[in-house]
């Protein structure tokens, strides 16, 4: 019998995606579950137990290009919700997943998702990502381009080759927001943020990417955030978005919560992974 969920924000991240069927494992427990694509489950013990019910239920299919959205910290995918829409739209097949993002590390979550995309039948894999989600999108294509080219032990000979990458408001070299909270506040913020606030204020050890990427950020006005300085979308400022390499970089006019819902974001993002 399959039992409704709230889809496991926080606590579960998914560790294996089949056509909108999730494996996840609980970042306490370490207990997995399976989820249908209207997060009910089906299945609870061993992530092998798991699998076995996932291929009894669902059967792979091969996509020649998969866009996967990564939400941000605290988020959950559901506030990705409009973007996947609008790739949905433009016909793209659509990998929508959820992490535990106060739980874990970044090379942690990077690495899951890596391991997530190494068992997908895909020839292509762009991203498409919202704040912290950027870093762990860069983490995981680090990995995977590995992966591709047999370069790390056990890789897998059918892992999809990088294509592109959406960034929406990315702490691209850390945040100062991060480091203001972490220099005064620490006690009160990690319990809530988990250990990638102390990587955002301390430094990040995050490769840049190797493949064609754009950042879009967001700004009100010159300054929305007294404790930042220069044009900000309220937690990021514009200038912390930027990365060495980038094919392009878009400012719309949103806080940080609703970058990656605007609509300039959106179509920018649909035409940039949709591109050759």
């Amino acid at each position: 019998m399959a039992v409704p969920t709230l889809g496991g924000a926080q606590l579960w991240s998914d560790v294996r995606w089949r056509e909108g069927w999730r494996v996840q494992r609980h970042a306490l427990s370490r207990w997995h579950r399976l989820l249908d694509p209207r997060d009910h489950a089906h299945a609870l013990g061993t992530e092998q137990a798991c699998e076995r019910t996932l291929d009894a239920r669902v059967a792979p299919r091969h996509h020649e290009h998969l866009v996967v959205v990564l939400h941000g910290l605290g988020r959950s995918r559901r506030s990705m919700r409009p973007m996947v829409r609008a790739l949905e739209a433009a016909g793209h097949d659509v990998a929508w997943l959820d992490y535990a993002s106060t739980r874990q590390t970044l090379r942690e979550h990077g690495h899951a998702v890596a391991t997530l995309l190494a068992h997908v039948d895909a020839t292509r894999v762009s991203f498409v990502t919202h704040s912290l989600g950027g870093l762990v999108a860069r983490l995981a294509l680090a990995e995977l381009e590995g992966l591709s080219s047999g370069a790390l032990p056990n890789a897998l000979p059918a892992a999809p080759r990088p294509h592109r990458l959406v960034m929406c408001a990315p702490p691209s070299r850390g945040a100062a927001m991060a480091r203001l909270l972490h220099a005064n506040v620490r006690g009160l913020a990690r319990p809530i943020f988990g250990p990638v606030l102390d990587e955002l204020a301390q430094g990040l050890d995050v490769p840049l990417p190797t493949i064609p990427f754009l950042v879009i950020a967001g700004a009100k006005g010159e300054r929305i955030n007294p404790l930042l300085e220069g044009p900000d979308d309220g937690i990021v400022t514009v200038e912390e978005t930027k990365l060495e390499g980038m094919t392009g970089h878009l400012v719309v006019d949103a806080i940080h919560t609703f970058v990656m819902g605007h609509p300039e974001a959106m179509a920018a993002a649909t035409r940039f992974v949709s591109e050759r």
